[in-house]
């Protein structure tokens, strides 16, 4: 297929809820980037492939790559705003459940004794 198609038909791949849909689009955008299609356009379509599948450092990637090419985009800017956010709020969570799982082993210590 063309270089146009292959890209329209992974930027409706990656609204899918299925999984399998956004790893194909995701081989779909990376093949266009390899034959420098639209790269900017692909890079940033990317990363929010990798946020949805939840791969914050491969987004993180894509999105500084653009921002070399493009400084100024304001698209990618705004979506790393949201990246950087998306981590804290995992960061943040992630450290509320050891610090329960902490309180309970040591009251099932206390307990225990």
């Amino acid at each position: 297929p063309s270089a146009k198609v292959q890209y329209d038909y992974a930027c409706v791949l990656m609204c899918s809820p299925q999984s399998d849909h956004v790893a194909l689009s995701i081989e779909l955008f990376e093949e266009l980037i390899r034959i420098r299609y639209m790269s900017a356009q692909c890079m940033y379509q990317l990363a929010i492939c990798f946020m949805k599948k939840r791969e914050y450092k491969k987004a993180r990637r894509q999105l500084d790559m653009l921002l070399r090419l493009e400084p100024r985009n304001h698209a990618a800017l705004s979506l790393r705003s949201l990246l950087f956010n998306l981590l804290s709020d995992d960061a943040i969570k992630g450290a509320l459940v050891v610090a329960m799982a902490s309180v309970c082993a040591f009251a099932l210590y206390k307990s225990w004794r």
